[in-house]
């Protein structure tokens, strides 16, 4: 079972290209107010800056792309010291032409930068995968794998022609870029932690099941988990599976994930069970045999207390799913 997978789809993880911003100004500045999701930037042209609480600038070259997993506020600007104006009030005086490009003008050296975000299904700011994620994400083009270029080049030139099918094009290439920049930062993980620097490349974010993805061995209890999450699994059983003492293998688990075994398979069920309320008209029972639980009491209060709701609340009080982003839509914020 691919772990990472496994959990997008679940979630109906998908990439929306909002925006692009075009500028030959040297002056130029654009403020992003807070999120609820994660939010993204291409530099497809030129060379600007990003400026977000606490760091210092960062200067941005083409090819680079930044991922802001938790939707943290933040600036694009053409110059450290520029002054930044709120996008809504950028969009209110250059209304998006064709294509959702916010002109700002000016006849010099041309930035454009392609914006976007991520949906998903569930409570915003809990998805598993962007939680495990540092507040930004940088991943420079000049020294990103071959494969990720390829797609910000897709992107970039997808993003500037009106050949049919640009636009869907585009936005199905940011599902491929989200992935792959997200390997890109394990990698650059897996580099520190042989120069002995993995703390200031998790950049706050901390262990998780993500990072414990990298351990051949947990990795792989992972993937036995999220493959069969109904099966009644123990410690011990696990820890057979992946030829390790039970001692050893539950410390392991806990230093990596962050929490015990079966703590995270109860997070698993619970999950599941919560896409399958939101997606099927299953009853509440059955739903709580397929995803492991013997007693719908048991499962009922297991799923109160992660959601702080009843199931059959929680199914009443979630709208129904949309379908999944086809095409950009009208731009409406970054």
């Amino acid at each position: 079972m691919d772990v990472l997978a496994d959990i997008l789809a679940a979630t109906r993880f998908g990439g929306v290209l909002l925006a692009q911003l075009r500028s030959g100004r040297p002056d130029w500045g654009c403020g992003i107010d807070p999120a609820p999701t994660a939010g993204f930037h291409l530099v497809a042209e030129g060379v600007c800056w990003l400026r977000t609480a606490d760091r210092p600038p960062l200067r941005l070259l083409p090819g680079d792309v930044v991922l802001l997993p938790r939707g943290a506020r933040h600036e694009l600007v053409g110059a450290p010291e520029s002054a930044a104006v709120r996008y809504a009030d950028l969009e209110a005086a250059h209304p998006p032409g064709r294509g959702g490009v916010v002109d700002l003008g000016g006849g010099g050296p041309v930035v454009r930068i392609v914006c976007g975000k991520f949906t998903h299904e569930g409570t915003a700011g809990r998805h598993p995968v962007l939680a495990a994620l540092p507040e930004v994400i940088h991943v420079p083009g000049l020294s990103a794998d071959a494969e990720l270029q390829a797609t910000v080049r897709l992107i970039a030139a997808e993003t500037t022609n009106r050949r049919p099918g640009a636009q869907a094009l585009a936005t199905r290439l940011t599902d491929v870029l989200f992935v792959q920049v997200v390997r890109a930062w394990l990698e650059r993980l897996d580099e520190a932690a042989d120069a002995a620097d993995a703390g200031r490349a998790l950049d706050g974010a901390g262990p998780s099941w993500l990072t414990a993805l990298r351990d051949p061995r947990i990795g792989t209890a992972l993937s036995l988990l999220h493959d069969e999450p109904q099966r009644p699994w123990t410690v011990e059983g696990l820890a057979r599976a992946v030829a390790m003492s039970r001692p050893a293998f539950a410390q392991r688990f806990k230093d990596l994930v962050g929490n015990s075994p079966l703590a995270y398979l109860a997070g698993l069920r619970i999950d599941r069970a919560a896409h399958l309320l939101r997606n099927t008209d299953d009853l509440v029972g059955d739903i709580a045999r397929t995803v492991g639980y013997t007693s719908e009491f048991a499962f009922s209060r297991a799923f109160s207390r992660r959601h702080g709701i009843a199931p059959g609340r929680y199914r009443r009080s979630t709208p129904a799913p949309a379908p999944a982003p086809t095409s950009t839509p009208a731009p409406a914020a970054v």
